[in-house]
């Protein structure tokens, strides 16, 4: 089409440009294949419902004004703009509404140096908006009946939003996409919990009634008027498709391929000889695929020739940037606008959400940089979101601008797919100690974030399954999380909204689908006994946190106690027997009776036990670091040093405590937790349920019958005042003979003076042995050890 300008402006034009410096002809060029001008075609323009439309028609380069070296087009020219058709329902009333004419009239614009008409459109209600422009012209308003000499006829969907559809992606870090996590070992020799992914697809639905009712709706997706995108694009297309530059096209449906205008998120290659690639030339069909190399914004290939910098979203102004045609028309050509979708993760839940970057997904070679020839596929990486904002002015598409009494577009209008928006954060600590002695952390980090789907209706989320844990002190501030197991789990739903402006009368259920993730941990911490010499045992403990890999520096109490005859002799012990090996275990402190370490870079801490007696010996393990005004975190292990064998419960010489050893066995015990004595008063917590771990096969032990279930009671706790002075009384009740007690003493000042290991007598009152008050005391706390 050549510009047709009334023979009363001819005078005009020419004087003017007799007055501006003339513009040298262009070099020679190579002919080449190009893709025809969105522009020449009805490819329409998709929004929400409730967002504005800047719906554009520029005049090509031949037929500007600027090209005439004049850039008059505003004072020159008048169009108008109307609503011819609309399918939706409340046609009158609630149909499509200009926000930015006098009665649909509008003058020319320069948009990148092209005289272009345009007009904002919106509607709260879905439905397919047919607008006509027409362009005259009118000198400066002089010649409102001038006849128009252009005419275009655009299309114009607004969309109601569905519920989202999320699902499990299998990642590195849940393998099968089963949503369970688990430690995964490392090229470094760690463990460690890599993250996993939620996708995320939305689709929107608008009518086709009132005049479009009697369509055949045979081949879309719900059968019906109905008309869900992306879905039936393909169907649109094939129905309502028109282009001027076809011959014998003016009929609905017949130019279809002109709706061509993206790739799809297949990672298939191969490439048109069309397309400006220089390998892989044997399709019909072009992959869209950074073939030559270059970054996620750089050039794309495409069914002829290739994109300039590609930032999308789709826009018919600049399809040198956006246009990604590919040979093959579907659903993945519908340009779907962006939608908000609120990612959140339900009351309980362990983990966080946070970014996943589409150029981490949609890579053909993770281990390759980017930039690798042929390794990007399915752009847009970043678009414009709103399409036109103040950041960019110059695009048609969906609008944004300041919203006052509602939300309205998250960020600054360039989008990095898929950043997301914060919209609650949590975070915290458990009221109890790791083996480090520091505060245990609750899950911390967002556990609701939005994110912008692309242009398939499509987004990615990252879950990260390790950033705290929940848990529940027992009566001493203890929480004992070190046997492997469940971490905890997550369950996370997304709700679709609408992105701009709210759509009030929209009340429908906009929930997805629930997912759940199961997170499983292996920390642990186990006490370990095995023969080392003639009458000598080896005890170690080993500590693992969350991940299974060792932790270095964890402070340990080692004391131990014969059931008969003299006490054992214990010491510290920097060696390696099998795969025990204590071997640069730090020394705090050592005594005849009490041995504190800290763990080495294995997360291992040892003593050796040396007795004669034949009997049964109690070793046992606290975590210093764990103690919160109490007890600590015990492993407890019954070793007899004379044979060389662990003791079963009630055992020769055995105390009857609990015994945990490197056997598969787990004992459990039923005690109860610390009973505070303070000026002869006492009072006794209720009784829980204690299971000991079991230990990892860390050194091949003896192996011994599983222990029986004990239980024990701490009924009562009390001081007593005597003429020589005083003493701590208790009455544990156990099936077994004895019982352990560990005893903190608190003087005046609240502060811990000591802490004591005592065995007693099961089943009446009893004076703690070899344990005498000092004045100096104030408090005492009484646990089971």
């Amino acid at each position: 089409m050549r510009l047709r300008i009334s023979l009363t402006l001819a005078a005009l034009i020419a004087a003017i440009t007799a007055l501006t410096v003339g513009v040298g002809s262009a070099a020679a060029t190579t002919q080449v294949s190009y893709l025809p001008d969105p522009q020449t075609t009805n490819i329409p323009y998709v929004a929400w419902a409730g967002e504005q439309v800047k719906v554009v028609k520029c005049l090509g380069e031949q037929d500007s004004v600027k090209a005439l070296g004049i850039g008059l087009g505003d004072i020159i020219f008048r169009a108008k703009f109307a609503v011819e058709d609309w399918s939706g329902v409340d046609e009158v009333n609630a149909g499509p509404k200009f926000l930015n004419d006098v009665d649909g009239n509008v003058v020319a614009q320069n948009i990148d140096g092209r005289v272009c008409f345009a007009i904002h459109v919106t509607s709260q209600k879905p439905g397919m908006a047919v607008i006509k422009l027409a362009v005259r012209d009118d000198f400066l308003g002089l010649f409102p009946g001038a006849d128009p000499w252009l005419k275009h006829q655009f299309l114009v969907i607004f969309l109601q939003s569905q519920a989202p559809a999320i699902v499990e992606v299998p990642t590195p870090g849940d393998p099968t996409g089963n949503g369970v996590f688990n430690p995964i070992p490392g090229a470094d020799g760690k463990n460690h919990f890599l993250p996993g992914l939620v996708k995320i697809n939305v689709k929107g639905t608008f009518p086709l009634g009132n005049d479009f009712s009697g369509l055949d709706f045979s081949g879309t997706a719900t059968k019906s008027s109905t008309i869900t995108l992306p879905d039936d694009w393909a169907w649109l297309a094939n129905n309502f498709a028109v282009d001027d530059s076809l011959t014998g096209s003016n009929f609905p449906g017949a130019a279809a391929m002109r709706w061509d205008i993206h790739d799809d998120q297949s990672n298939a290659e191969n490439h048109t000889a069309t397309s400006f690639c220089i390998d892989k030339l044997t399709a019909l069909i072009d992959a869209v695929d950074n073939c030559r190399g270059g970054s996620e914004t750089g050039s794309f290939s495409r069914l002829i020739g290739n994109t300039d910098d590609t930032i999308g979203p789709f826009d018919p102004l600049f399809p040198d940037n956006t246009l990604l045609t590919d040979g093959k028309l579907d659903s993945g050509d519908a340009p779907m606008p962006a939608l908000r979708v609120d990612v959140s993760l339900g009351a309980g839940s362990v983990g966080s959400l946070s970014k996943a970057d589409k150029s981490d997904i949609y890579i053909r070679d993770a281990t390759l940089a980017p930039e690798t020839p042929h390794n990007l596929y399915a752009p847009f990486y970043q678009a414009f979101i709103p399409t036109v904002s103040s950041y960019a002015p110059d695009g048609s598409g969906v609008a944004g601008a300041f919203a006052n009494n509602f939300t309205g577009f998250l960020g600054d209008g360039l989008y990095d797919y898929w950043d997301t928006f914060q919209v609650h954060w949590r975070g915290g600590y458990n009221a109890c100690n790791d083996v480090l002695g520091n505060a245990v952390p609750t899950p911390t980090g967002d556990d609701s974030d939005a994110v912008y789907t692309d242009e398939h209706g499509e987004a990615y989320i990252q879950y990260n399954p390790n950033t705290g844990l929940n848990l529940t002190p027992d009566s001493n501030g203890r929480c004992d999380f070190y046997h492997p197991g469940l971490l905890g789990t997550s369950t996370i739903q997304a709700r679709s909204i609408y992105p701009d402006q709210p759509v009030l009368w929209d009340h429908n259920n906009k929930l997805s689908n629930t997912l759940t993730k199961t997170v499983n941990h292996l920390a642990n911490k186990t006490l370990v006994c095995v023969p080392k010499g003639p009458n000598e045992a080896f005890c170690v403990e080993t500590v693992v946190d969350l991940e299974g890999n060792p932790i270095s520096g964890a402070s340990v109490d080692f004391t131990a106690q014969a059931g008969q005859g003299s006490a054992p002799k214990i010491q510290p012990d920097s060696a390696k027997v099998g795969t025990l090996d204590t071997r640069g275990q730090g020394i705090l402190n050592a005594t005849a009776d009490n041995v504190r370490l800290t763990t080495n870079a294995l997360g291992m801490a040892g003593i050796s036990v040396v007795s004669s007696t034949n009997a049964c010996i109690n070793v046992d393990a606290e975590n210093v670091g764990t103690r919160n005004g109490g007890a600590g975190i015990f492993r407890f292990a019954n070793f007899n040093p004379t044979s060389g064998t662990a003791c079963s419960q009630g055992g020769t010489g055995g105390t009857g405590g609990t015994t945990t050893t490197g056997t598969t066995g787990t004992t459990t015990t039923t005690t109860t937790t610390t009973a505070h004595v303070s000026g002869g008063t006492s009072v006794t917590a209720a009784p829980v349920a204690i299971s000991a771990p079991v230990p990892t096969a860390q050194a091949t032990a003896p192996a011994v019958a599983p222990a029986k279930v004990v239980k024990v009671t701490l009924v009562s706790a009390k001081v007593v005042t005597a003429k020589t002075g005083r003493y701590l009384q208790v009455n544990v009740k156990s099936s077994a003979r004895s019982a352990k007690l560990r005893i903190t003493l608190v003087g005046k000042n609240g502060k811990v003076s000591r802490i004591v290991l005592r065995t007693v007598a099961t089943n009446h009152a009893v004076r703690v042995p070899n344990l005498k008050l000092a004045p100096s005391i104030r408090t005492v706390r009484v646990a089971l050890a």
